[in-house]
């Protein structure tokens, strides 16, 4: 029986970062966590130990904290699109390279009406990109995390399958609650990606929250992919994982008082998953 070597790649995991960029009237601060991988012709590493075409991973978070130096204030993909690109020049074997980047926003905090210069508080939720790079062709996404949406009202359940393990009740009035993860990849690798990043995220809240007559957390995911394609033309796809955080009506009833959907109780785990993505259909041939 022989051996052969099969999938492999390599990289450096959470390279934490900040940058800071200060202007003559304000500071901006960034603060991003990069994981990087190369895949190529590295067999003879493996089978032979031997190491010349090995870029070492201390050389790939050297070169990441010098290129944030370059530019501070880069937008993660732009940065993600040159890291990559650096990567593939230093490294002669490789002929991949990907690249995840996260980026928690940090909010100017604002003192008596006025945004402190240099003065923040973290944000809500994460950026999220994703470049990968051949020697041919590269593709990026975008993206968010930690995202909490919640509406009191507009979300039904029921109609759904039954078996005899089956106790959940069905309503047409209940708490809908998650924590929005989202991928959108865009058609080109050339956009104003703040901007797109900023669409397409109002375009999921403007969604989630005005569809009033939701019939389940899959209902509602197919109206904000929606949503994100109308608004954002560079966009070809979007892809939603969307836990569905319980919230269950207390019973009172023991104590004589008539719980009507004030008291709730907050089931986090374990939760619905609900994922799924909407792309854009070919248009329908012609006859």
């Amino acid at each position: 029986m022989g051996f052969e070597l099969g999938a492999n790649r390599y990289g450096k995991a959470d390279i934490h970062l900040a940058t800071v960029t200060r202007r003559d009237d304000r500071h901006d601060f960034f603060e991003r966590l990069l994981d990087v991988r190369l895949e190529g012709d590295f067999e003879t590493v493996y089978l032979e130990g031997d190491n010349a075409s090995v870029l070492p991973t201390d050389t790939m978070r050297a070169s990441a904290y010098a290129l944030a130096f370059d530019r501070p204030d880069e937008e993660l993909e732009r940065f993600g699109l040159r890291y990559s690109e650096y990567l593939l020049e230093a490294s002669p074997a490789a002929t991949r390279a990907e690249v995840w980047i996260s980026e928690r926003p940090w909010d100017r905090v604002v003192t008596d009406g006025v945004p402190h210069p240099h003065t923040f508080t973290r944000g809500a939720h994460r950026w999220t990109g994703h470049v990968l790079r051949t020697r041919e062709d590269v593709r990026v996404t975008s993206g968010l995390d930690e995202l909490y949406l919640l509406k009191t009202t507009g979300s039904a359940f029921g109609g759904f399958l039954r078996d005899h393990y089956t106790v959940l009740p069905e309503t047409e009035d209940r708490i809908m609650a998650t924590k929005v993860e989202a991928r959108w990849t865009y058609t080109v690798a050339d956009v104003d990606f703040s901007k797109e990043r900023e669409t397409c995220r109002d375009a999921i809240v403007r969604a989630f929250a005005h569809h009033d007559e939701s019939r389940s957390v899959q209902h509602t995911l197919w109206h904000m992919g929606k949503a994100v394609l109308e608004a954002a033309p560079n966009v070809d796809e979007v892809a939603f994982s969307l836990p569905n955080l319980h919230h269950v009506v207390a019973d009172l009833a023991h104590g004589g008082i008539q719980n009507d959907g004030i008291v709730f109780v907050v089931t986090d785990k374990p939760s619905g998953q609900i994922e799924g993505t909407v792309r854009r259909s070919e248009a329908a041939p012609t006859a």
